[in-house]
């Protein structure tokens, strides 16, 4: 649970939990009411607190909310397949029970999936989108598609899977993770690695992960342009890597042609995190023209 105030507008942010159709559902909720309702949606294998460089500004202003998408974090296991419909289901359901208002979603990297189809879905929900670094798109010219294949074959091989899963939890394999989405690789702490490794430490905590990585073939938006009209905004770290700009750009094409793209230079997968003033220096202001 985090609590936090500030000198000029005194807010808290505080954990709650909901009853949702799969199980337990976690978030985090600023007060007073205030602003727009700002969801943030954390990426694979993360977590609330991944958000925290970013709470305070957002929370200065308008009333943040933060979840754990079901199997990440401490939200329920599911024991059913995970797919882009299930977390949509489930970001719907915490909005029509605790939000006084339609919400404007921030997904980042796998949350920009559940976010992009919850606008797709439940548009009366949704004041605006925003998606940072994400996925659920496959460009034309992807890269490294046959270590892919590869790789996913492995994982789905009854016995393999669970072997690589058993690996995950430890801090190293965290850390290489970390790294490997990070441009600025002194952010990746020895806070962060703990933060991610906590619910990985479950008994049988990266097996949640593991059902969701061998069902990626659920999560590709098949979203066309003009089913989503909510305002939308593409914020990216210029370094990612793993989901380079260029995907920015191909989302506002293939799906979200009225969206703006703002591209954080010195950054990577992880703009809120790498660079928070930078990022809350382009959302702030997008969220005061809503």
């Amino acid at each position: 649970m985090s609590t936090s105030t500030d000198a000029v507008t005194r807010y808290s942010i505080t954990e709650r939990w909901i009853n949702g159709d799969h199980g337990l559902i976690r978030y985090w909720v600023s007060e007073p009411y205030q602003g727009h309702p700002v969801l943030l949606i954390h990426g694979y294998g993360g977590l609330i607190e991944h958000w925290r460089r970013v709470m305070r500004p957002i929370a200065r202003s308008h009333t943040l909310y933060a979840m754990d998408l079901y199997n990440f974090g401490y939200s329920a296991r599911v024991k059913t397949n995970p797919s882009k419909e299930l977390w949509a289901d489930q970001v719907a359901e915490l909005i029509s029970q605790i939000f006084p208002a339609p919400a404007v979603v921030v997904g980042h990297s796998m949350g920009g999936i559940a976010a992009a189809q919850l606008a797709c879905d439940y548009p009366e929900m949704v004041k605006g989108l925003v998606l940072v670094n994400s996925t659920g798109l496959i460009p034309p010219d992807a890269e490294s598609a046959t270590f892919n294949d590869f790789f996913f074959s492995m994982v789905r091989t009854p016995g393999v899977g669970e072997m690589l899963a058993g690996t995950m939890g430890n801090a190293w394999a965290v850390r290489q993770g970390l790294l490997s989405a990070y441009h600025r690789k002194d952010f990746v702490t020895s806070e962060l690695v703990d933060l991610f490794s906590g619910p990985l430490r479950r008994n049988g905590g990266a097996l949640p992960y593991l059902a969701v990585t061998r069902s990626f073939e659920r999560f590709v938006l098949g979203i066309k342009p003009g089913q989503i009209t909510a305002p939308s905004l593409l914020i990216w770290g210029e370094q990612d890597r793993a989901v380079p700009p260029s995907l920015a750009y191909y989302f506002k094409k293939q799906m979200l042609p009225h969206a703006t793209v703002e591209i954080i230079p010195d950054s990577g997968h992880c703009p809120f995190d790498e660079t928070p003033d930078e990022f809350c220096e382009i959302l702030l202001p997008w969220l005061a023209s809503l």
